[in-house]
């Protein structure tokens, strides 16, 4: 157990660096502005650390005290992170208006629901709800993050290199996350250690991508395609773009429908 202690506060360590240095790689090419979801998520996680480590060093791994602080922060980093999922979404998505509307409806839908969810299960007790909802917000990042790629590669849709590694970085960390969740469910008192630890070892992969995809400045506005004459989409991409188009076009006549109700 004290060796486990001991590379446990190694690997906080290097964490808190690569947290520290992908905070200032945001500010310093000003990516802050083009992901102000992702900023907003990495300043929390950031302090997310000392506080912990402090908090353990006070009141000790299992004490109440440092459970409460701990599931208390990890219900805002998770709620935090659903909105920079929900940022990459956006930007892949936002050329299609149609798309974006049916997408961002879904989304909310399906956090109300992981709340309902967590209320019903964890209730009386708040922690066990925190956890819930902490496992169940994991699984709906990666099915999200999943589906996006579905919708990226039947569609063609042209998806910036950095979005993708973002993207790749959240949707393994969500996959973990929500493994590592389910096994603490089961094993909640003999897994606590190794749960802490194992979270811990597979966001330095995670926060290395972040860093890499973010190394270059990135344009604020996605840029719109440059469509090809429609005399060549029927030699190109016909069934393709049909399909694309007709979705969006229909799915924009249905919010606009929707919008026009009384």
């Amino acid at each position: 157990m004290a060796e486990i202690a001991t590379f446990e506060r190694v690997l906080w360590g290097i964490i808190l660096f690569l947290k520290l240095a992908l905070f200032l790689l945001l500010i310093y090419r000003k990516n802050y502005r083009v992901y102000p979801c992702l900023f907003a998520y990495i300043l929390p996680t950031l302090l997310q650390s000392p506080v912990l480590f402090f908090c353990y060093r006070i009141w000790g791994f299992s004490s109440q005290m440092s459970v409460n602080i701990a599931w208390s922060t990890q219900g805002l980093v998770v709620d935090v992170r659903a909105l920079a999922v929900g940022e990459i979404c956006r930007r892949v998505l936002q050329r299609y208006r149609g798309i974006w509307a049916l997408a961002w409806r879904m989304l909310l839908a399906a956090a109300g629901l992981v709340l309902l969810y967590s209320w019903a299960v964890g209730r009386p007790h708040w922690q066990l709800a925190i956890l819930n909802a902490d496992r169940v917000f994991e699984l709906a990042i990666a099915l999200t993050i999943g589906i996006l790629f579905l919708f990226v590669r039947y569609y063609e849709i042209e998806m910036a290199p950095a979005e993708r590694l973002l993207a790749i970085g959240f949707f393994l960390f969500s996959c973990f996350s929500f493994l590592n969740d389910t096994i603490l469910e089961r094993r909640l008192y003999d897994y606590d250690v190794l749960w802490n630890l194992a979270g811990t070892v597979v966001f330095i992969p995670c926060l290395l991508l972040w860093i890499w995809a973010l190394r270059q400045p990135q344009p604020e506005t996605v840029f719109q395609p440059q469509m090809l004459p429609s005399n060549l989409y029927a030699e190109f991409a016909p069934e393709i773009n049909f399909r694309l188009k007709a979705l969006n076009e229909h799915l924009n006549q249905f919010w606009s429908a929707e919008a026009r109700r009384p």
